[in-house]
């Protein structure tokens, strides 16, 4: 009997940069700019280094002793139900005070839910970054999670330009450095961040100093696998900087990632008057046959943000009317080989399924694609500011993976919600789409909710080896195929 061929894994998504990478005022927006001063990565560090388990010795001593100590007294105060009760109704009055206060002192912010998740995602990048102050020490970490030869497709991250201070290492450091490690691992494939501040700023400059032609040398050299963009970061996805790039990714057919979920990575500035129109989405008022721009009204970073994410900017990109009318001349991008990264979110998926009144929050099913294209769906619905605001981001991705060619998703950061994973399995038995759909778990960013070994696993197990074979390597295989 013959063995059975060993099939290799593709991990589609994961990072490996460290906390010197991240700007240091990273919780801007999410606190007053005085606070922001002061809750920033260095402090994060200083924090992690002394009052933690994992990063001091003698902190985890203190801890366990005043434990004891804690346990010991509540012991014994057992053993007397009134002081016992005394106890409890004290701290709970403490509490209750505490509550009073911070309602009073207007520093609620402090307690809210996005400064916890930014506070979380701080102490993953401590737990992370400081025990393993390198790049290659945390690809080997990530590494020893699977079966060997298994394959990384590795994220760079540019955030220079977010408007959140300066890290201690700048992008040019993290690239040299992934590289090199890229160099000494043959099963990590890093793709090149590409950001349109940056292209701008050095369109001047000559040869590997301008940095749209040092992308196309990288790529050219197979020193990168592919191109990596994260739009919530500050521009649109068909930004006009970005144009010549993807027309040299499109013809070479070079993978592209993107950022595809609301998140706490997003642009720290203030709003510019021209974001709170959309630049190519128009809508008819009531009763006008006049098209007017999408508004887009929404204040605070972490809300209008969000526009520069939303999957219809990937319909303006590769539809080549909407893209050539925009930029004033004809372009195609329709080809364009892309992964609109995390499926929209988990968010979304709970909007898609709880929303049964749209017919455009319908269209995901196993009919025929000839059944398809008989009804609307958000991509020719007559309204696209109905879509913009109402539809699930799952249903505008479904639709772009069926109408173009070259469009893929991944399923990195919403594996740890394994509420989801049933309606994962049924989209993936849909024909129409299944071979668009790549496994990623964006490790180690999604460490925050469960283990790599345990998404990996537990996804595994639910979908069964045949369709997590389809994501894991037939359809990776498809994606990261190149030209050069």
């Amino acid at each position: 009997m013959k063995a059975e061929k060993i099939r290799t894994t593709y991990n589609c998504h994961t990072h490996i940069f460290t906390i010197d990478h991240v700007p240091n005022e990273f919780a801007r927006t999410f606190v007053p700019r005085l606070f922001s001063k002061v809750l920033t990565i260095k402090l994060i560090k200083w924090y992690y280094n002394n009052f933690t388990s994992r990063g001091s010795k003698r902190y985890k001593k203190l801890k366990h002793r005043i434990n004891e100590i804690k346990y010991t007294i509540i012991d014994a105060l057992k053993w007397t139900i009134v002081l016992y009760w005394v106890y409890k109704i004290f701290f709970f009055l403490i509490r209750w005070v505490f509550k009073i206060l911070i309602n009073f002192l207007k520093i609620e912010f402090l307690f809210s839910k996005e400064l916890k998740k930014i506070l979380v995602r701080y102490m993953t990048m401590g737990r992370y970054s400081m025990k393993y102050k390198h790049q290659y020490q945390i690809y080997n970490l990530l590494e020893k999670t699977y079966a060997k030869g298994t394959k990384f497709v590795v994220l760079s991250m540019d955030m220079d330009y977010m408007k959140a201070g300066i890290p201690k290492k700048n992008y040019n450091e993290q690239l040299e450095d992934l590289k090199k490690v890229a160099q000494n691992n043959p099963d990590l494939l890093p793709f090149i961040f590409l950001d349109p501040r940056r292209v701008e700023e050095t369109k001047n400059n000559k040869g590997n100093k301008n940095y749209e032609s040092f992308i196309k040398h990288e790529l050219k050299e197979k020193n990168f696998t592919g191109i990596k963009i994260y739009p919530a970061l500050g521009y649109y996805p068909f930004d006009k900087n970005l144009v010549e790039t993807f027309l040299f990714a499109q013809d070479h057919e070079i993978p592209i990632m993107t950022h595809c979920i609301e998140g706490t990575v997003f642009y720290r500035g203030k709003k510019k008057e021209e974001w709170k129109y959309h630049p190519i989405l128009k809508y008819n008022k009531k009763g006008t046959n006049d098209p007017q721009p999408i508004p887009l009204p929404q204040s605070g970073n972490y809300q209008w943000t969000t526009n520069f994410t939303h999957p219809l900017n990937y319909h303006c990109l590769l539809d080549p009317i909407l893209l050539s009318s925009y930029l004033g001349y004809d372009c195609d991008l329709s080809k364009l080989k892309i992964c609109l990264a995390h499926f929209g979110g988990s968010k979304e998926w709970y909007k898609y399924e709880s929303d049964g009144w749209n017919n455009y929050n319908k269209n995901i099913s196993h009919s025929s694609l000839n059944d398809y294209h008989r009804v609307k769906n958000t991509l020719n619905h007559g309204s696209k500011r109905t879509i913009w605001w109402n539809a699930s981001w799952l249903s505008v991705i479904y639709d772009l993976l069926i109408k173009y060619e070259n469009v893929y998703t991944d399923v990195s950061f919403i594996l740890f919600n394994e509420e989801l994973f049933p309606m994962l399995k049924y989209i993936l038995n849909d024909p129409k789409v299944s071979h668009k759909i790549l496994y990623g778990t964006d490790y180690y960013v999604v460490t925050q909710k469960l283990t790599e070994k345990s998404l990996h696993q537990n996804l595994r197990a639910f979908i069964g080896e045949k369709l997590f074979f389809k994501i894991a390597n037939e359809n990776p295989k498809r994606y990261l195929k190149t030209l050069i």
